[in-house]
């Protein structure tokens, strides 16, 4: 007798038996109990999932001859005949070599004749979506109103391809991907009856490279089980399967977290050379940085495919990888999977991921860059002085176009103008500021102005949060902005919020008055004292918290630091 493939050979007798679509054989057992079974019916998933296998088990439980049952019995003739595919009242059809519409036709003249032993007549059309327009309309009556005695069911990969007009006239089940862990369970027991050895983690790299797929993992064993050794390593799996070992992606990411670019291109260029296509070990690197963010994220690598106790156990740069890097590095994996996709040299497209990651400026603590912001800003301390750029009213400008040069008068002593678009100038950190005290006049009626400020435009009030005006002199009015941003200079020199600001103070001051802006400058202010404020990068070493920290607060900037 010839040999029969494991596909074959285990394929689902009963709907128990159907791995990882429960919800699917409950709904038609039931069905079938109530006698509620519908006269056409959608099967779509992926590939090797178990749609033609429901399919016929549909048609077993519809024809048993102890039924009608949730389960068919298997044991008489007409389970046998249709397990056996003898069975002439279940016609499979090939929808992808049958596909136009003179099959339809043929299909549609056969449904009138009544099953031959059985009780009903079962038409299960493989790829469904194959068929052409013109066979789908041929179908269309007869789908929605076959005899009684016929029930069609159609399997597809493609459901978006079947015409809405036979969808609808269809009951719809969508079969999923198997889950790994159930897949390799049920290989471990195909195995075990086989009397075949598998090592801890074989089945769970096998049904890994199987990606969701039954059918897929079962020719997979197939292939293992044919080298005739009697047991099926991890090593054994990795080397007949062409599936590239985990440590290979270790010595990737290791180089990565090491920032040694050479390091990574030596490990591609082992791993090319041992035969492995570049694709796939793009794909690869993709789910180990996968697994290595959910060992990072859970603290647990008990459930990850392919041997989770490598990850559990590896120490070194790659495990120092936190979870903020691991997710920029997937990012760039996946813009390689997709960039190799259509490469003609996906070898060169991995290389370049790699030297990319490990040129990456590792991601910056934010706790720390939250620290340094704090004690440069700290609460109920005015921030800035009048040694910044100012800006009057007469000088504020459009946003767009051309030069912004603001004049009139200065809000403090040395106070140099600058336009809209300037950034604030540097400032040594030893140099220590003097802070001008608030208007006593200004400052008792500065909180009513920014409620009709926040009235009209809250946003522009959130930006006049920290001002304190510096002074009041017959139409004119001082503020000190200690805010540097780049956005909050536009936005409080933007003529508009200029004239809006101006009216709310006209208003609450009684008299027409004219705004001059002072933006403080990069460092923080000395106390009245004369005592400089704490550097808020003081004992910090990371150079990518003081870039950071510039880049939110404009009175922090790049500093010398001595080696």
């Amino acid at each position: 007798m010839s040999y029969l493939v494991l596909a074959r050979k285990w394929r689902p007798e009963r709907f128990a038996d159907v791995v990882g679509q429960k919800h699917v054989v409950a709904t038609l057992g039931a069905a079938v109990v109530s006698g509620r079974t519908a006269h056409a019916y959608l099967f779509a998933g992926p590939r090797g999932v178990g749609k033609t296998t429901v399919a016929r088990l549909l048609a077993k439980a519809l024809n048993c001859e102890r039924g009608p049952a949730d389960e068919p019995c298997g044991e008489c003739s007409s389970c046998v005949e249709i397990a056996s595919g003898k069975s002439l009242d279940v016609i499979e059809i090939d929808g992808a070599s049958n596909r136009k519409i003179e099959d339809a036709r043929s299909i549609r003249e056969t449904v009138q004749y009544a099953p031959l032993s059985g009780k009903m007549k079962v038409y299960i059309i493989d790829e469904a979506h194959m068929l052409t327009r013109e066979a789908f309309n041929a179908l269309l009556k007869t789908l929605e109103e076959p005899p009684a005695h016929v029930v069609f069911i159609l399997a597809t990969t493609e459901p978006a391809r079947i015409p809405e007009t036979i969808a609808s006239r269809c009951q719809r089940f969508d079969f999923r991907r198997i889950p790994e862990s159930s897949i390799a369970d049920r290989l471990e027991k195909i195995a075990a009856a086989e009397g075949i050895e598998t090592a801890d983690g074989a089945m769970r790299l096998v049904a890994a490279r199987a990606d969701g797929s039954m059918r897929d993992a079962q020719s997979l064993l197939d292939q293992l089980m044919a080298a005739g050794k009697g047991s099926v390593a991890v090593e054994e799996v990795s080397e007949i399967l062409g599936i590239p070992d985990t440590e290979v992606y270790f010595s990737m990411t290791d180089a990565v977290g090491s920032r040694d670019s050479g390091a990574a291109l030596a490990a591609v260029t082992a791993a090319l050379d041992s035969g492995f296509d570049p694709r796939d070990l793009i794909d690869g690197l993709v789910g180990h940085l996968r697994n290595l963010l959910l060992v990072a994220a859970s603290g647990s690598a008990d459930r990850l495919p392919g041997g989770g106790g490598a990850y559990a156990e590896q120490e070194g740069p790659s495990s120092s990888l936190g979870e903020e890097e691991l997710v920029r590095l997937l990012k760039l994996g996946i813009d390689a999977q997709s960039a190799a996709k259509w490469s003609t040299q996906p070898g060169l497209i991995l290389e370049l991921a790699l030297v990319r990651m490990a040129s990456l400026d590792r991601t910056v603590d934010l706790e720390a860059v939250l620290k340094a912001l704090a004690v440069g800003s700290p609460t109920g301390a005015p921030r800035g002085s009048t040694g910044g750029p100012t800006a009057s009213s007469e000088g504020a400008a459009p946003r767009s176009g051309g030069d912004r040069s603001p004049g009139g008068g200065s809000g403090g002593s040395g106070g140099a103008k600058a336009s809209a678009g300037s950034r604030p100038p540097r400032a040594e950190a030893a140099v220590a500021v003097e802070v001008p005290e608030a208007d006593g006049a200004a400052a008792e009626q500065w909180e009513n102005v920014l409620g009709r400020i926040r009235q009209a435009k809250p946003g522009l009030a959130a930006s006049l949060a920290d001002a304190v005006p510096t002074g009041l002199t017959g139409e004119r009015m001082s503020l000190l902005v200690p805010n540097g941003s780049m956005f909050h200079r536009d936005q409080l020199l933007d003529r508009g919020n200029m004239t809006l600001m101006e009216r709310a103070a006209s208003d609450v001051f009684g008299r027409s008055l004219k705004l001059d802006l002072t933006f403080g400058p990069g460092r923080p202010p000395v106390a009245k004292e004369g005592r400089r404020r704490p550097d808020p990068l003081e004992g910090v070493d990371d150079p990518m918290v003081e870039k950071v920290v510039g880049m939110f607060d404009g009175r922090i900037v790049d500093r010398k630091r001595e080696e």
